[in-house]
């Protein structure tokens, strides 16, 4: 059975987003892109209380659910508990939240960024913005913006690589989210727009 959102928040229209993304320029030292942008739907389990054999991460560099009883290579998991747990929501809440590798006890690379904006309407992921320590609460419908480990790039600078999220589905039975994930895999680029990026 899947959870029915609350309440709509309000989205940002495309100009404010603009604005926003204008302001963080790419870095123009970056080697020419040559990966398309990837669309991917993926599906987490709970970290607790879900069968060691599901996956509750999710690997940004190499594209692909992690089952976290094999591999500690992920850039966030998904958990589900009640608010005391995580230190968001309302007393008695169930919730269900992204953790970035800083909240479960890894070093501090990389983040997550819950927005208002429309999914649709983000072309480009900010620069800064990222949670990197603390679970980002999220409900059906919810948009994310994440940021993978830093990479050493082709030209040796360092970047992460950029990926916005749409939870489409929650589960609380199966305690699994469903996820549409748009990622730039080239390295420092952060545009969502089909194709080669060039930004």
């Amino acid at each position: 059975m899947s959870e029915t959102p609350r309440w709509t928040r309000p989205r940002l229209p495309l100009a404010a987003l603009i604005l926003v993304t204008a302001s963080c320029d790419v870095s123009t030292t970056l080697p020419p892109a040559n990966v398309p942008v990837a669309q991917q739907r993926i599906t987490l389990y709970a970290l607790t209380g879900t069968p060691v054999s599901t996956p509750s991460g999710y690997n940004m560099l190499q594209l692909g659910e992690v089952r976290t009883n094999v591999s500690n290579n992920f850039d966030f998991v998904m958990d589900i508990g009640i608010d005391s747990t995580f230190g968001v929501g309302n007393k008695g809440d169930t919730v269900i939240v992204l953790l970035p590798r800083g909240a479960v006890g890894f070093v501090e690379d990389g983040g997550l960024q819950w927005t208002l904006a429309e999914f649709d309407s983000i072309a480009v992921a900010p620069v800064t913005g990222y949670e990197q320590v603390k679970p980002t609460r999220i409900r059906q419908g919810d948009v994310v913006l994440a940021a993978s480990r830093r990479q050493t790039c082709d030209d040796a600078s360092s970047h992460p690589r950029y990926a916005k999220m749409n939870i489409q589905a929650v589960d609380l039975v199966t305690r699994s989210v469903v996820i549409l994930v748009v990622i730039d895999p080239n390295c420092g680029y952060r545009s969502f727009k089909a194709g080669i990026p060039v930004l």
